[in-house]
């Protein structure tokens, strides 16, 4: 078996130029949090919030500091994920919304999926937890290259939620965070003996932030979290918020640490890649907001409206990603290369040796070979959009090169704040100082813009056309 090798001069930063592909039957796990902002996990640096179980996955993995979503909500993001391609190319604008048009909403049915594919190579493949791509038939899991699936699609309970088993409804009783993770022991257990891909997809931290297992309550009780400082926000109300986020992140942790010790078990952890990637980010008090892709204004303690804004904030676009290995070469590995979720479709494919077939286009890259060439790769730009259609209308769409992030709005007239935003998140990682009119950024603009346009027009995206 080919086994990725460092050598002894290699940096903790990055992968070594001598990377090679390990040639294997691998199983995959993807675990993906709701709304897990990527300041919220230890292994990020807050203090404040405990996540022992992703800490330990991150401290014996590769960690990346530079990872994206490519948009702030649900559906998109997760269109994406699994297609390797922008939302635009699969059918996805704003999350799906129950309403009486959803059922003819969602993902393109004919996109390709990579479980779709790896099912294709005799791979075992289920779906637990959130879908939210499509409801009718020809859109859910089970028509898209999932063997197995329990979930649901958008709104559900915390707790003794009703659930599709199969195509079957029932209600479970128990708490998402504790189904979930049985489901998925019981998954990889009666698969011990097969290859498989299962995507976890938790409900975790997503709100009612509050409606959390009791014990997950206590653990942040005394918590005396920081918390964004703007003017016209009870700090107090805020605190008390994050707290009940960070106790969800902690009931979160605690069942990514039972997975993982069923993984020990059962015997497969030297046999399985764990990938834990956020779908996006969370605003609590950032930017004097709250919420996602659309955000309310806080006013004191509560959130008065959403007013039909739309943005591409860090905190809703920087995502958690962290990538554990079978091979024990990489434990500990940070990289700073620039990456997004669309990536997660090449890297599994390429990490297990298959081959992704001519008629199958992708966006994405294969991570690996970002990190294998980080010298061009760190100068790598990245996407991102969002058609907000859900609280009035407006289309992003965004570019970070070189650490300088370019978002451009159309179809909105520009009032405020709300106009062309270009920020140095070198200087300015908290997005304060808006440089859309620094004459010293003019050229950069410009050839930020051109990038933009070029790959608007790639994708064919519809603003353009």
């Amino acid at each position: 078996m080919k086994k990725l090798r460092f050598s002894s001069a290699c940096l903790l930063i990055f992968f070594c130029s001598d990377l090679v592909y390990s040639n294997s039957d691998y199983n995959v796990i993807v675990i993906i949090p709701d709304d897990h902002a990527r300041r919220s996990m230890g292994a990020y640096g807050n203090k404040d919030v405990i996540t022992p179980n992703l800490d330990k996955i991150a401290n014996q993995g590769i960690r990346f500091d530079n990872a994206y979503a490519a948009a702030p909500v649900c559906s998109p993001s997760r269109g994406a994920m699994l297609s390797g391609k922008y939302p635009s190319q699969v059918g996805l604008k704003d999350f799906l919304m129950l309403n009486d048009n959803y059922k003819d909403q969602g993902i393109d049915p004919n996109t390709v999926l990579w479980p779709k594919l790896l099912r294709d190579h005799g791979y075992s493949t289920g779906l637990i937890g959130k879908w939210h791509l499509g409801t009718d038939e020809s859109r859910q899991p089970l028509s898209m290259g999932f063997e197995y699936f329990v979930g649901y699609d958008q709104d559900l309970s915390p707790y003794d939620p009703l659930l599709n088993i199969n195509g079957n409804n029932k209600v479970v009783r128990g708490h998402t965070s504790e189904i979930f993770t049985n489901y998925a022991k019981n998954f990889i257990s009666e698969n011990k003996k097969n290859k498989f891909a299962l995507i976890v997809a938790f409900r975790e931290p997503q709100m009612p932030w509050e409606e959390v297992p009791e014990i997950d309550l206590r653990a942040v009780r005394n918590i005396d979290p920081d918390v964004p400082d703007y003017e016209g926000i009870n700090k107090d109300w805020l605190k008390k918020i994050t707290r009940n986020n960070y106790a969800a992140i902690h009931a979160l942790d605690r069942s990514i640490g039972q997975i993982y010790s069923h993984l020990i078990d059962t015997e497969l952890l030297d046999k399985t890649v764990i990938i834990y990637v956020g779908d996006h980010g969370m605003l609590i008090g950032h930017h004097n907001a709250f919420g996602r892709g659309a955000i309310g204004v806080i006013s004191g303690d509560r959130v008065v409206g959403y007013e039909g804004i739309a943005n591409l904030y860090e905190e809703a676009i920087k995502i958690p990603l962290i990538i554990h290995l079978p091979e024990k070469e990489q434990k500990g590995l940070i990289s700073k290369v620039p990456v997004s979720n669309i990536d997660i479709f090449p890297t599994i494919l390429s990490y297990l040796n298959i081959n992704l077939s001519e008629d199958v286009e992708i966006q994405g890259r294969d991570i690996f070979e970002l990190m294998k060439n980080q010298s061009e790769s760190m100068y790598r730009s990245i996407y991102a959009q969002y058609s907000m259609r859900n609280f009035g209308k407006s289309d992003l769409r965004m570019i970070i090169k070189n650490q300088l992030k370019l978002v451009k709005r159309f179809n909105l007239k520009a009032k405020g704040r709300f106009v062309d935003e270009l920020y140095n998140l070198n200087e300015d990682p908290e997005e304060k100082n808006n440089l859309i009119k620094d004459e010293k950024y003019f050229n950069k603009i410009a050839e930020l813009e051109n990038r933009l346009l070029s790959w608007m027009e790639r994708i064919n995206d519809e603003v353009v056309h």
